[in-house]
């Protein structure tokens, strides 16, 4: 498995009890789990037949019928939390995955890996407002820029700023962090100048360009350029 994305996703997973890779597509992430040794057991559930049947040939390809288990299911609502140490929950939309994450009360002593392809600030908002912590946060380029989150449930909800939502627990001690963290600045300023240029709502517009500001400077004091 050469994907960067599912490697960092791969990373966080502990490796201590059973992983379940939700949305598991080609099952791409279960095979590399159990074929390097990772873990010894692995559930690769999706909501679709198509691409679960896509997953238990690569699986069947792979000779790791023994340790990958497929189940139909949408999110975990078909899976037993019984000895589940990881939850991975990768390329899928934050609020999808919020949605997922609110359903599957039955799995919060476990490590959830999250990865959202889009709207990463609606899904750390909702996190921090429902009781979790973004324990680690970790970003990988490819093509486009991903953010994979390492959250457990603490059951304490905890205040946060505007741009801690846009850039949650990246540090920027990286290339590609710091260029995540540049990437939002671009879209925030995009967003409130275009809104300023329509004439609407001039307050949401200021606000979205005073969080580019204070990325633009958390940004440039770990030595990112500005732009």
């Amino acid at each position: 498995m050469t994907d960067k994305r599912l490697l960092a996703c791969a990373e966080y997973v502990s490796g201590v009890g059973i992983a379940v890779d939700v949305g598991t597509d080609h099952g791409y992430l279960p095979c590399y789990l159990a074929e390097s040794g990772k873990c010894k057991r692995v559930i690769a559930a999706d909501v679709n037949t198509g691409p679960l049947k896509s997953a238990q040939e690569n699986i069947k390809n792979a000779h790791l019928t023994d340790r990958i288990t497929t189940v139909l299911s949408d999110g975990l609502d078909n899976i037993s939390p019984d000895g589940v140490s990881d939850v991975v929950i990768a390329g899928m939309g934050g609020e999808l995955i919020a949605d997922i994450v609110g359903r599957a009360r039955g799995f919060y002593s476990a490590r959830f890996i999250l990865q959202p392809m889009s709207k990463a600030e609606l899904l750390r908002k909702w996190l921090w407002d429902n009781g979790f912590d973004i324990v680690s946060e970790k970003v990988c380029f490819e093509s486009f820029y991903y953010t994979v989150m390492l959250v457990r449930f603490t059951g304490s909800s905890r205040p946060y700023s505007d741009d801690e939502i846009y850039r949650g627990a990246v540090l920027a001690r990286t290339e590609d962090e710091i260029g995540y963290i540049l990437k939002q600045v671009e879209r925030l300023r995009v967003k409130g100048n275009g809104m300023l240029r329509g004439g609407t709502d001039t307050q949401q517009a200021q606000r979205y360009l005073s969080i580019a500001d204070k990325l633009q400077s958390f940004a440039e004091d770990k030595g990112g350029k500005a732009l």
